[in-house]
């Protein structure tokens, strides 16, 4: 069962209420409101019951409920309170134009910012469900070569976790995992799935991770060989309404597993998400005949996780490990090795290395975007104080009346933060709205499911009350005071022209040349996401993917499978649309599925061993890719020894093994898992999977006939795609049954690696785009204020014979100096920003400074169009209807 608080109304919202309820009051009410909430939960939901059970608390705010305040004499209190509400209500009604645009600038503000918040919140709480978490840590991997880092990998060598676990005591238990490759799991003939999310994994996971077992022995399950626990809908997909415990399925209708646990669906918001788990014992002592020695260092394929000792310090762990490895290991090990943790709840936004177990975030788009959020709102905030503070002049007699009247400056200020409260409560309530309509488009617009968690979370609920807190007091205070503090007889005589030369004016200048700041370097971080972006996709990858049909390799196999796959590359390039076919172990778009660890030159020492990916492909690969050499020839079906013995390395490859020039590499021997391969030639550099990373050391080998594929890629013409694609499939079923026909376009599956840079562009200049146009609102409202404050100074220019440019420059003037300085501002800011973005990226743009001047050039042009129109307009009145009431 759920402890009380994750399925009971939120703690925060009650302490609120009970904060400000009057005492006698409190206790029935409180009743009524978790009467109400109970029936809520049942009959639409928690998170339903959770939302109006805010709104409830947020309407109770009101005069007759609140606990009288010291020092107040509690029986005017409210009359004064409810006096205050209509005031400021008359007030806005009567000022619609100002109150249009402080609300509009705060809903898109607040609309906005709480996207963006539960965005970041949600990437932020990955793994944190694990009860254990604090003390859970991942070993990672580093490959060194002469003191340098050459590879980082989120996986490890199987003996790492061991070997840690034996020489420390602050360690209490751990546990290891290890991919099992995508494969078919069938039940009944035609019960059966493809699933790509299976580890072999120990039976510790249960214990370590609060990932919960719904059916089974916690002490049995994953101990014995050929046994497994499947997710909850896994469980319903191959066995619909029949219970699964005890009942077999078999992968790849070869190994037989025994179903002995059942465990509930990992959540999304997981780093390390399993549909089947099949015992490690299965492939540590079965599969791979104990070849995965509990001591080795080698083969960086096991996700290795400890749990240690409460207040254990894992920092000062991690130090000792090199000294636990030069006791057991020999130099070479140590020199070449080295290992380091990382605290789970870190591994989703840090991590970024070879092998991670899923596609994690990026804590530095997390903190772009962050950021966005919190400048949208102040630039709404900002919006508000300065036409506030502009449209003070319309309230001076009011104010100088109160004053006179014995009206006392904590009064006045009462009556302002009123004012401000209603408006921004008004506010978050449509930003609540809004959220709530357009929530799935803005999980469209990221790419990913969001769970809608602002009204059911506590701390974002707590957020959520701080900025409505924060805006009432930062739109509130400084206007407030402002009018507060002149003298009333003054105001009286002459009015009050809000145009001083206090501190009054330099602050409003001075938030308008922060809204510039943001807008500035809004505009630049635009163009130079995008310029990123359209760089890489322009980048030649040395591949030709077009027209490239992918169809994934039969998992369900047997003796016939090498003459069925000649069989099928016969009949498939004899479609009058194929013009070839190929198989391979991995395809341009993904990391090479192999790693060798001692790629060497023939007879040469073992400390010259290299770290290699490694690929099998058919000898006509680099054909029809179109792949260019730097030296060599391409492996051909004419070389009878090409099949078996010749390998292709790429240019990064050769000079790694020491080769002057890739001609040098041609006819010379290479050596690795115990095989000899002569070099035929050297590719130029090509990017595998993006230029987002670097070209790393490749051995491309002849894939022998006995061996599977886990590709084929066909290129076609592009004469009736959508016919050619029925055939190979027809072709498919009649020589593969039971074989699910997967399949996709190189060039879409290719693309999908700038999925995540493409949804932040959007992302950003979405966001963007809405800070400037608040940005914009607030100077339209700005200017409108200016030029009728500057009415008779118009008119009688207009008289002594200022054309209408004069006018548009008299009162754009400020502003553009503002903006200058914006543009000043906002350069080296933005600048360091994102240069730190563009580190990321192996291949990246220089920053260039047009993209800052023509970044200033769109603020000033989209500013001195705003400030035009009302100038504009101003100038074309008749003088002297600018002058009859003066």
């Amino acid at each position: 069962m759920e402890p009380k608080s994750m399925t009971g109304p939120s703690r925060l919202l009650l302490r609120i209420f009970q904060w400000f309820c009057r005492p006698e009051y409190h206790a029935d009410i409180e009743g009524d409101l978790l009467e109400l909430f109970e029936i809520r939960r049942e009959e639409r939901g928690l998170s339903y019951a959770r939302w109006l059970l805010f709104f409830d608390v947020l309407l109770l705010f009101r005069p007759s409920l609140i606990r009288p305040l010291t020092g107040i004499n509690p029986f005017k209190y409210p009359t004064m309170f409810r006096n205050n509400l209509k005031i400021a209500w008359r007030h806005l009604l009567k000022n619609r134009f100002v109150t249009a645009i402080n609300l509009a600038g705060l809903v898109i503000g607040m609309t906005a910012a709480l996207f963006i918040w539960e965005y970041v919140h949600y990437e932020r709480s990955y793994d944190d469900f694990h009860e254990k978490g604090d003390r859970i840590y991942r070993v990672r991997t580093d490959r060194i070569k002469d003191g340098v880092t050459f590879m980082q990998f989120a996986a490890g060598a199987a003996g790492v976790a061991p070997l840690i676990k034996n020489n420390f005591p602050e360690v209490e238990d751990y546990v290891k995992l290890t991919g099992a490759r995508e494969g078919i799991f069938q039940y009944q003939p035609d019960r059966y799935i493809l699933e790509d999310k299976a580890f072999f994994a120990m039976p510790s996971l249960f214990d370590v991770f609060s990932f919960p077992l719904l059916e089974g022995d916690p002490d049995q399950v994953l101990t014995e060989p050929f046994t497994a626990c499947i997710s909850e809908s896994t469980a319903q997909r191959l066995f619909g309404d029949e219970d699964p415990i005890g009942k077999t399925i078999t992968r790849d209708d070869r190994e037989q597993y025994k179903v002995t646990g059942i465990f509930a669906d990992a959540p999304p918001n997981s780093h390390l998400k399993f549909n089947i788990l099949l015992s490690y014992v299965t492939f540590s002592d079965v599969l791979t005949e104990g070849g995965t020695s509990e001591t080795a260092l080698t083969w960086d394929g096991f996700y290795s996780y400890l749990l240690l000792e409460p207040n254990a310090d894992w920092q000062a762990l991690e130090a000792k490990i090199p000294a636990a490895v030069e006791a057991n290991y020999d130099a070479q090990m140590r020199e070449s090795i080295a290992f380091y943790l990382q605290p789970l709840e870190d591994i989703h936004l840090t991590s970024n290395y070879l092998i991670e177990a899923e596609v994690n975030g990026n804590g530095k788009t997390v903190r772009f975007l962050f950021l966005i959020g919190i400048s949208v709102l102040l630039i709404a905030w900002f919006n508000y104080i300065n036409l506030s503070t502009a449209n003070s002049e319309l309230r001076a007699k009011e104010v100088g009346v109160r004053k006179v009247l014995g009206g006392s400056p904590g009064k006045l200020v009462g009556q302002f933060l009123t004012e401000a409260a209603l408006l921004n409560i008004f506010a978050i309530l449509t930003a609540f709205l809004l959220v709530r309509i357009f929530h799935g488009a803005f999980e469209s617009l990221i790419g990913e499911e969001l769970p809608l968690t602002l009204f059911s979370d506590a701390r974002l609920l707590g957020i959520t009350a701080l900025v409505l807190l924060l805006g009432t007091l930062l739109t509130g205070l400084y206007p407030a005071f402002v009018l507060s503090s002149f003298k009333p007889i003054a105001v009286l005589k002459t009015g009050f022209s809000g145009n001083g030369k206090g501190s009054g004016k330099w602050l409003g200048k001075g938030l308008v040349t922060l809204q510039f700041i943001a807008s500035v370097g809004l505009i630049a971080s635009t163009f130079i996401i995008f310029k990123q972006l359209n760089y890489l996709q322009d980048t030649k990858i040395g591949l030709n993917i077009d027209q490239t049909l992918v169809v994934k390799g039969p998992k369900v196999t047997d003796s016939t499978f090498v003459s069925k796959s000649a069989i099928f590359k016969q009949q498939i390039e004899q479609i009058g649309s194929v013009k070839q076919l190929t198989a391979s172990t991995s395809i341009p778009g993904q990391a090479f599925g192999w790693t060798a660890g001692g790629v060497r030159r023939l007879n040469a020492p073992d400390d010259q061993s290299e770290n290699f990916h490694v690929m099998a492909a058919d000898v006509d690969y680099t054909e029809l890719y179109e792949m260019e050499l730097a030296a060599g020839r391409h492996m051909s079906v004419t070389m009878g020894s090409d099949g078996h013995t010749a390998c292709l390395l790429n240019e990064t490859g050769a000079r790694l093994l020491q080769f002057n020039s890739p001609e040098e590499a041609i006819g010379q021997s290479i050596e690795f898992w115990d095989q000899q391969f002569t070099i035929v030639g050297v590719l130029k550099d090509f990017y595998q999977q993006s230029p987002k990373s670097v070209v790393e050391p490749l051995v491309l080998r002849a894939k022998p006939p006995q061996w599977g594929a886990d590709y084929y890629s066909i290129k076609l013409s592009t004469d009736d795609l959508s016919g050619s694609l029925g055939r190979v499939e027809s072709i498919w079923s009649d020589l593969f049954p039971g074989n699910p026909f997967e399949h996709f376009f190189l060039n879409d599956h290719f693309n999908q690696q700038y999925a995540a840079e493409t949804r932040f562009s959007k992302v950003f200049s979405l966001f963007s785009g809405l800070a400037i146009l608040v940005s914009c609102m607030g100077l339209f409202a700005l200017v409108s204020f200016m030029t009728e404050r500057k009415r008779k100074e118009i008119g009688v220019r207009r008289v002594l014979g200022a054309s209408v440019t004069n006018i548009v420059g008299l009162l754009s003037k400020g502003f553009v100096k503002l903006i200058a300085l914006a543009l000043v501002i906002a350069t080296p800011l933005s600048w360091y920003a994102m240069q730190q973005w563009l580190e990321g990226f192996a291949n990246r743009i220089d920053l260039s400074p047009w993209s800052f001047v023509l970044a200033g050039l769109i603020a000033l042009g989209v500013a001195f169009a705003t400030i035009s129109f009302q100038s504009v307009r101003a100038a074309m009145v008749d003088p002297v209807d600018s002058l009859r009431n003066e």
